[in-house]
């Protein structure tokens, strides 16, 4: 990860993914986002996590910020 508070970017992900996978095992939200397709819209330096937290900024757990049920929307192909 070339990027200084090594937060993984779309980048990072080149030539290790050619798809981006989101998971939550809660609302049962799940989908697939190819790399080429979101590096186009959003550019390499885009951090995952931002990314991630725009995509489900619509879920009700999150809404909620409740700490006893939180949002677990992740992306299950990443450490």
């Amino acid at each position: 990860m070339d990027n200084p508070n090594n937060a993984i970017t779309f980048g990072d992900l080149v030539g290790k993914l050619g798809a981006v996978r989101i998971e939550c095992a809660k609302c049962g939200r799940s989908g697939q986002y190819r790399l080429a397709v979101l590096i186009g819209k959003y550019g390499r330096g885009k951090k995952l996590f931002t990314w991630v937290n725009a995509l489900t900024a619509d879920c009700q757990r999150k809404i909620a910020k409740s700490a006893n049920d939180p949002c677990e929307a992740h992306c299950p192909d990443l450490p």
